[in-house]
């Protein structure tokens, strides 16, 4: 877990929380994420809780467009769906896709986090720009995109000293504890890929082997100091 300074957000009479967890499907991000707002909530903070992986607006006929080529399709197995994008033969959507998508992850900061901290609010987000990233990199096979343009773009949409929780777990302990992550086939690729965006950003990753309780007393140790102490100034 990190901070990362992007532009400053205004504030009313305290200085609210922005803190972003991040990984994998399978990773603990859920369960993090809800024992964090009880945390929260039992220092008497009334976060909100965000889930932002998929703004689409703007990208939506883009992606019809790609289902329609068949880049992009769901596989079932059996009560499971997992969906996939590959784009990389569409020149399309690799030129206009991810500056469309930014754009629709700017409207989306804009509105559901930047308004609320404005006013004071504090936020838990699950999914948001780091995971866009990662589908992008899936779609493109491409594992350097966060280092191009617009890549480089999306972390700066986050807010000011954001904390960043970034859980992770290697493949077979997510499949023998998600049987719904037991097909999925870009599993693998997709722990690459935050692993590699960690490596390049300078991320620090949990690793989420330990209990759950253990794991939420190690992210509160660091959350529950910065929240104290941005209520006191």
């Amino acid at each position: 877990m990190v901070t990362i300074n992007s532009n400053d957000v205004a504030v009313g009479e305290k200085r609210p929380l922005f803190i972003y967890i991040t990984g994998c499907d399978g990773t603990g991000k859920s369960t993090q994420a809800e024992l964090l707002l009880q945390q929260l909530e039992a220092v008497g903070a009334t976060p909100r809780h965000l889930w932002l992986r998929f703004p689409f607006l703007f990208s939506l006929p883009l992606l019809a467009y790609a289902r329609w080529r068949g880049m992009s399709w769901y596989e079932d197995t059996g009560s499971v769906r997992h969906g996939y994008w590959d784009f990389r033969d569409s020149l399309l959507m690799r030129w206009v896709f991810p500056w469309v998508l930014l754009l629709d992850a700017s409207l989306a900061a804009l509105r559901k986090v930047y308004l609320p901290l404005w006013r004071g609010e504090d936020i838990v987000c699950e999914r948001f720009v780091l995971d866009m990233l990662v589908d992008m990199a899936l779609a493109f096979d491409d594992e350097s995109l966060h280092q191009q343009l617009p890549g480089r773009l999306y972390q700066r949409l986050l807010p000011n000293e954001t904390q960043i929780i970034l859980l992770d777990l290697d493949a077979p302990t997510i499949r023998e504890r998600r049987a719904d992550m037991v097909f999925d086939r870009r599993l693998d690729a997709r722990l690459s890929a935050f692993r590699r965006i960690a490596a390049d950003y300078d991320l620090l990753m949990l690793s989420n082997t330990l209990p759950v309780a253990d794991i939420g007393s190690d992210i509160w140790k660091r959350i529950g100091t910065d929240y104290e102490w941005r209520k006191s100034t």
